[in-house]
C-alpha cells in the first residue's frame, strides 16, 4: 500500500475531522487551513484510499436503463491507464486538458488520469460553438482536446486554433467510428479506448506542488467575455466545505444534477463526494425529464441529492409517494430558493432543503450547515475556513441590515477553495483589494449572523428612485407555478423610464401567449409591491447561461436594447399597459 505523505496526512485529518463534526460551532472553533506543499489529490489521497477498496465509486446511468458500478480500486486502475496512455501521447506536466463531453464513466477516469499525469484540466461545455471551440483554444493555451464522438465535427470546424494543438481524443462507443481527416500541421483523432492496452500501475516523474495549476474554469459571470479562473492542486482541499455543506458520510449514494462543463460537476459530482469516500452517482440523458430522474433515484437509492430551483419546479407536480426512496438529505444552490419552494420539497420528501452558496472562484463558502435551522430569504452562515464580511465600496463593513458587497479575507489566511487568479491582470486588480477578494455580489447580514443574497453588483438597478435587485424580483415571479425560470433586466417604458422587464421560461405544459401572459400579470399585481413590477414580460423558450448555469442578464440586455433600437418588440413579449382593462377590473372585485 502506498505510503501517506506529511503532506497528504494534513488532508487526511482534517478530512477526518469534519466528517465527524457534531455541529456548526465545532466545525468553525476547529477548523484550520493546513500548509500543504506538496500535494497531488489523484495520487496522494484518491489512491491511497482506492487501493483495495472494493466499494462502488461510480454508478453510472442512462435513461435508456443501462448502468455501470465501478469500485474505488477498478477507478485507481483505471485513471493509471488512462495516465499512462497521456503521458505516451506526449503529454507534459502543465499541459492544458480541455474536456467536451457529456457525463460518463470516461470523463471521471479522465480527471483523475490527466491529474496524475501533471495536466491542468478545463471543463467545456457541450454546447460551445465551433467559433467557442476556437476562442477557449486559443485564450486557455490548450495542448490536447478530449471529446465524445459526437462533438468532434465542432472541434474540427475549430479552424486555426487546431495548430496549436499536441493531440486530439475521441471517446466513443464500440459502435461508432472516430475517422481522421489528415490535416497538415493538425494532430489525428487518438481513439481513447487504446488506454486499455496501458499499464494499471502509474508512477509519476515529477513533484506535484500543492500551487501548481489543477482546473481552470471559463467563466463569464454575467457581464463580461469569459475569463478563466485558475484553482490550484490544493483546490480539492478547500472543497472539505463543500463535502461539510452536503453532509456526506461514506455510506452515501450522493447525485449532483449539473452537467460537466460547469464547475458544479467538479465540486459535487466529483471532489465532495470522493472527499467523504461515498459513491457518487451520475445520470446521462439528452433532455431533462423529471419522471426518469425520479425512477433512477428511486432504483439506486440515492440517499443524498444536490439539485438547483428549476429542477424542483420541475419535481413539483411529481407523485412522490410511488416511489421508495432512500434520501436522507438534500441541498440546493445557484438559483433563489423561496419559502413556498423549500416547503413543497420538505412536504415530498420529510427533508429538509438547505441553501449554499459559492463561485465559480471558491468553495461552499456560505451555507446552512447541517443540524442548523433554516431561515427563510437566507443563504445561511459563513463556512468554517472562511472568514466573510459584508463591505461598502471603501471596503468598511456595514451595520447588520444594509446591503454591501460579499467579500472573504485573504489574509493572514486564504481559503484553500479560492481561486489562484484570473488570467487576466486587470480583472485580478478589480477582485483582490486590501487583503480581500471581492465577489461581486451584493447581500446583507442579519443580526444572528445569517446571510441574504441580494444578486449581482452589477446587476442592482435604479427604478423611479427605488433600488431593484434582479434575484429579488425573480424569487418572488418564480413562485408561479406556472414558471421555470425566470431573469429580470431594467429596460425602458414609452416614457423613457427605467422599469423591470421579465424574461421567463414557462413549464413544459404550459404555453406562451396572451392569456397566459394576463395571467402572470395578475400574479404580479396580486402578489409584488408595485415599484418593482416588471412593467413587460417575454416568454422565452431557454436562456442564455453562462458555464455555471447563471442567466446571462448581459445578453438579454443586449438583446432588449437591438429590440428598442429598431423599434420592435419580441414576439412573445406582452406589456401590463395591454392588460388594463382586465386587470383594473380584477382589482376592482
Amino acid at each position: 500500500m502506498k505510503k501517506v505523505s506529511h503532506d497528504a496526512q494534513k488532508f487526511f485529518d482534517l478530512r477526518d475531522f469534519v466528517l465527524n463534526v457534531n455541529s456548526y460551532e465545532e466545525a468553525v472553533k476547529g477548523f484550520k487551513w493546513p500548509r500543504i506543499t506538496k500535494f497531488n489529490w489523484a495520487i496522494d489521497y484518491f489512491d491511497v484510499m482506492a487501493e483495495g477498496n472494493d466499494k462502488t465509486a461510480l454508478i453510472y446511468a442512462d435513461t435508456n436503463g443501462n448502468d455501470k458500478k465501478v469500485t474505488f480500486d477498478e477507478m485507481r486502475k483505471r485513471s493509471n491507464r488512462v495516465a499512462n496512455f497521456l503521458n505516451d501521447l506526449g503529454l507534459q506536466k502543465g499541459d492544458r486538458v480541455m474536456l467536451m463531453m457529456d457525463t460518463s464513466v470516461e470523463i471521471y477516469e479522465l480527471f483523475l488520469g490527466i491529474m496524475k499525469a501533471g495536466g491542468a484540466i478545463i471543463p467545456a461545455s457541450t454546447l460551445l460553438s465551433p467559433a467557442d471551440v476556437s476562442d477557449r483554444i486559443v485564450s486557455g493555451d490548450v495542448k490536447f482536446v478530449v471529446a465524445h464522438q459526437k462533438y468532434v465535427p465542432r472541434v474540427d470546424e475549430a479552424g486555426e486554433a487546431l495548430y496549436r494543438l499536441k493531440g486530439l481524443i475521441c471517446v466513443k462507443e464500440p459502435t461508432e467510428s472516430c475517422e481522421c481527416e489528415t490535416k497538415e500541421n493538425v494532430p489525428c483523432w487518438v481513439d481513447y479506448n487504446d488506454n486499455s492496452n496501458y499499464d494499471e500501475s502509474f508512477e509519476s516523474n515529477f513533484i506535484t506542488f500543492s500551487s501548481d495549476i489543477l482546473f481552470l474554469f471559463f467563466t463569464s459571470g454575467t457581464t463580461s467575455k469569459p475569463k478563466l479562473v485558475m484553482h490550484p492542486h490544493h483546490y480539492p482541499v478547500g472543497h472539505l466545505t463543500t463535502m461539510y455543506w452536503l453532509d456526506l458520510k461514506p455510506d452515501d449514494v450522493h447525485y449532483n444534477i449539473s452537467s460537466p462543463g460547469w464547475a458544479k460537476f467538479i465540486w459535487s459530482s466529483f471532489i465532495a463526494p470522493w472527499n467523504a469516500g461515498c459513491t457518487a452517482f451520475t445520470l446521462k440523458y439528452d433532455q431533462f425529464d423529471a419522471d426518469k430522474v425520479l425512477e433512477a433515484m428511486d432504483k439506486y437509492q440515492i440517499t443524498s441529492l444536490c439539485a438547483p430551483l428549476s429542477v424542483w419546479k420541475l419535481f413539483g407536480s411529481k407523485d412522490f409517494t410511488k416511489y421508495n426512496f432512500a434520501l436522507k438529505k438534500m441541498v440546493s444552490a445557484g438559483e433563489p430558493v423561496n419559502p413556498e419552494i423549500s416547503k413543497m420539497a420538505e412536504d415530498l420528501t420529510g427533508i429538509q432543503l438547505r441553501e449554499g452558496y459559492g463561485q465559480t472562484e471558491t468553495t461552499a463558502m456560505v451555507a446552512t450547515f447541517p443540524g442548523m435551522k433554516t431561515k427563510p430569504g437566507s443563504i445561511g452562515k459563513v463556512a468554517p475556513g472562511y472568514e466573510v464580511k459584508i463591505l461598502d465600496a471603501k471596503l468598511d463593513e456595514v451595520a447588520p441590515g444594509k446591503d454591501g458587497q460579499i467579500c472573504s479575507a485573504i489574509y493572514p489566511v486564504k481559503p484553500l477553495g479560492l481561486l489562484t487568479a484570473y488570467e487576466d491582470a486587470t480583472r485580478n486588480k478589480n477582485i483582490f483589494k486590501g487583503g480581500w477578494y471581492l465577489t461581486g455580489d451584493t447581500a446583507y447580514q442579519d443580526e444572528e449572523g445569517y446571510i441574504h443574497f441580494v444578486g449581482r453588483v452589477d446587476d442592482v438597478f435604479k427604478s423611479l428612485d427605488y433600488r431593484i435587485s434582479p434575484f429579488e424580483v425573480e424569487s418572488e415571479i418564480i413562485e408561479n407555478p406556472a414558471v421555470l425560470e425566470v431573469g429580470v433586466i431594467p429596460t425602458v417604458d414609452d416614457k423613457n423610464r427605467i422599469v423591470p422587464k421579465a424574461f421567463i421560461v414557462l413549464n413544459d405544459e404550459y404555453t406562451a401567449n396572451r392569456k397566459m401572459a394576463l395571467e402572470i400579470f395578475r400574479f404580479i399585481r396580486d402578489n409584488m409591491a408595485p415599484y418593482k413590477r416588471p412593467r413587460s414580460i417575454e416568454f422565452m423558450s431557454e436562456f442564455p447561461k453562462t458555464i455555471s448555469a447563471k442567466v446571462m442578464r448581459k445578453d438579454l440586455r443586449a438583446y432588449d436594447e437591438a429590440l428598442k433600437k429598431e423599434n420592435k418588440t419580441g414576439e412573445f413579449e406582452f406589456f401590463e399597459k395591454e392588460f388594463a382593462k382586465e386587470l383594473n377590473l380584477r382589482r376592482r372585485k
